[in-house]
């Protein structure tokens, strides 16, 4: 940015997507980078994916603006990191520095576009035809991959029809037809036999596979432009094995791709499809930011054999939430169709539903947790990555679950994962508890021998499994807890007091929001007092406060004495403990909270009003809806003092499309009532462009 910077505003995707892209590239070399792309890509369809299904969906380089202060956003960040990331994949490691080379010779103390970076990239690469890859720049919205797979014995031929949809959107030129992207889809094939990668590498490469595309079009021109690569780099990745992955590389709205077996180089008798079809590993590490979906869909036991043999990593990540999605979305479905909207408002968020019944009747749920319980085992037997099991077993979150079955009761899908990650926990009980175990020991036995915090891997990834492991197990009922013997009060407690570091500590905080503290008086009292103890170590370091307020916003029991007892003299306070507690810390109750909150401070801001709107589900959906109405109160005051960061946290009421029609008119509402405070430019722009878009 001050060697090369930006002509205008428009072109900020220009150094912050690169800028972005970079720093992930340094984080996994330095750490595991299958857990660090995992992470990323969570982040990126939890949040950005969501951006782009919303009323603020904008290409990556804006056409037009309002404020430019709300397009400092996850499309140009994080979804522009993915389009600088497609450079990488298409021209590899080394086509991708000749590219940054070129574009820094030519611009180096200049101001320039985002078309400059495009044609530096291009110039320096003029054997990849990368002229599609443009349309990222304009066009907004998530495309949608569609896979059709489909094998012929008699020809032992493996085909994979592609066909990319691109969604209206409602930017500027949102309706236009749009054309379609330049895809790359990394791709390999698991023999269906024993798991292993098939080599597909061609004949003149020493195999027994030739891939061609037979079949693409665009405006009726059949296969512009689609064609198959070969990884041209590598960095650690199964994805980059040029013997096992190819890119197919879609350029047209649908191109079907052949692998066709040939006969055998002397000396070879290996038959690549003896097996039968092979199961496609699709769009390895994530190649491309799409949405992929697979025809026919891959059934519980393909899915579970993806987990446990495919060499990709993402992919193996992949199908372990595929299989917890489809799970939880068919028992969201069973709940809310038992549903009458006459019934009391508990009811309607599904008080008296046996969410626990729904789950394990699911008929992937015996496979799904028995393939859990070996990754837990594995995990704690050093066998797998164990932070990238961590990251398995982290199942998707309600954000994420919403977009699949809206529009939807939040409450009653909260509720759904929550009892599924119970069940996951009960049945897998035992590896849990042992891995937890195993972790500490091995962390005592390293502080015995004087090894000294580090950020390394191991240390890392054992943290992560440990902290799994505690809010897992947190998360049982207490009947559960009980009949297991798992004292989650005395273990959490010992965890606090014996951390090392603050991961350690934050991690008992994390796991003390998963315990029913409402009904276990000894987990309650602990919860209180640990969230007092830190309060009081930390109050006046401005960023771990921040981590404070945050975790005191996903609670949903009192975090302290002080508003349990105003609750027990307030009605609406009883109903709303998550609610309660927010509003007390806001208004520092009876001096309890040491002034920890400041509304002026845009990062206490963030992590207690936005944590509670964004991550407490149960108190900010509260039917009765003062959950909404006290965080428009708050945005309004903060509208006063800054309005880039009202701003911000006003996009949890743009999603108003994906509720419930109760909670939906509600958020409408307090969408109008916003505007008729007569707001700041910035949150005008964002409460317009949400009650207009279709």
């Amino acid at each position: 940015g001050n060697r090369v910077t930006c002509r205008d505003w428009f072109q900020l995707s220009l150094k912050e997507g690169l800028t972005v892209f970079r720093d992930q590239e340094f984080s996994a070399d330095v750490s595991s980078r299958a857990v660090k792309r995992i992470a990323d890509v969570r982040f990126l369809r939890d949040a950005q994916f969501a951006e782009d299904q919303s009323p603020m969906s904008h290409p990556i380089r804006p056409a037009s603006y309002m404020k430019i202060d709300n397009f400092y956003t996850l499309t140009v960040y994080e979804k522009g990191a993915e389009v600088i990331r497609v450079y990488h994949t298409l021209l590899g490691e080394t086509g991708f520095r000749k590219g940054m080379d070129l574009y820094f010779e030519r611009h180096d103390g200049c101001a320039v576009t985002c078309d400059d970076f495009f044609a530096s990239m291009r110039d320096a690469n003029e054997d990849v035809d990368i002229e599609a890859l443009h349309n990222w720049y304009h066009q907004a919205g998530t495309p949608s991959v569609r896979c059709e797979r489909r094998f012929d014995a008699a020809s032992k031929t493996f085909f994979l029809t592609l066909e990319q949809v691109l969604p209206k959107t409602p930017d500027e030129h949102g309706s236009d037809a749009k054309v379609a992207q330049l895809i790359p889809v990394t791709v390999g094939l698991l023999d269906a036999a024993t798991g292993s990668d098939i080599d597909i590498r061609a004949p003149d490469r020493g195999g027994r596979v030739e891939i061609a595309v037979v079949d693409g079009s665009e405006s009726g021109k059949v296969g512009r432009g689609s064609r198959v690569a070969f990884p041209a780099s590598s960095n650690g990745s199964s994805s980059d094995d040029p013997s096992t992955s190819v890119v197919l590389v879609l350029s047209a709205m649908k191109a079907t791709f052949a692998f066709k077996t040939v006969g055998a180089p002397d000396g070879a008798s290996v038959e690549p499809f003896a097996a039968g079809e092979p199961l496609p590993s699709l769009l390895r590490n994530f190649s491309a930011p799409v949405a992929m979906t697979v025809v026919p869909p891959f059934d519980t036991k393909e899915s579970v054999f993806f987990f446990a043999h495919d060499s990709d990593p993402f992919n193996r990540w992949e199908a372990a939430q595929t299989m917890a999605r489809g799970i939880i979305c068919r028992a969201y479905k069973t709940a809310a169709a038992s549903i009458s909207d006459t019934i009391s408002d508990a009811d309607y968020d599904g008080a008296q539903c046996d969410f626990a019944s729904i789950i394990v009747s699911d008929e992937a749920w015996p496979a799904f947790a028995g393939a859990c319980a070996s990754i837990v085992d594995d995990a704690a037997n050093d066998k797998v990555d164990r932070a990238w099991a961590e990251e398995a077993l982290s199942f998707p979150g309600v954000a994420a679950l919403l977009r699949e079955v809206a529009p939807a009761n939040p409450v009653l899908v909260h509720r759904t994962r929550s009892a599924f990650v119970k069940a996951f926990a009960k049945h897998c009980v035992v590896p849990l508890k042992r891995a937890l175990l195993t972790c500490e020991k091995e962390s005592h036995a390293a502080k015995d021998a004087g090894e000294a915090y580090d950020i390394d891997e191991k240390q890392t990834a054992r943290r992560s499994l440990r902290a799994y492991c505690l809010a897992a197990l947190a998360s049982l009922d207490v009947e559960s807890a009980k009949a297991v013997d798992f004292d989650a009060a005395h273990v959490l407690r010992d965890a606090y007091d014996g951390a090392q570091n603050m991961t350690e500590t934050v991690s008992v905080l994390n796991a003390l929001a998963k315990v029913d503290a409402l009904n276990d008086d000894d987990a309650n009292g602990v919860l209180r007092a640990t969230f007092k103890r830190f309060l009081e170590t930390w109050k006046d370091d401005a960023n771990v406060s921040c981590t404070y307020l945050s975790s005191v916003a996903q609670l949903s029991a009192y975090v302290s004495d002080v508003v349990a007892d105003d609750a027990t003299q307030n009605e609406s306070a009883s109903a709303n403990p998550a609610l309660a507690n927010v509003s007390a810390v806001c208004e520092n109750s009876n001096d309890a909270f040491s002034n920890v909150y400041d509304a002026k401070v845009p990062n206490k801001f963030y992590a207690l009003i936005g944590g509670f709107a964004r991550g407490n589900v149960c108190g900010f959906h509260a039917l009765d809806g003062r959950g909404y109405d006290f965080v428009v109160e708050k945005l309004l005051e903060m509208d006063k003092i800054n309005a880039i960061a009202a701003s911000r946290l006003a996009k949890p009421f743009t999603e108003w499309r994906l509720y419930d029609p109760r909670r939906a008119l509600m958020m409408r509402l307090c969408l109008e009532k916003i505007l008729a405070a007569k707001p700041s430019p910035n949150m005008f722009e964002i409460c317009t462009k949400s009650l207009a878009a279709e």
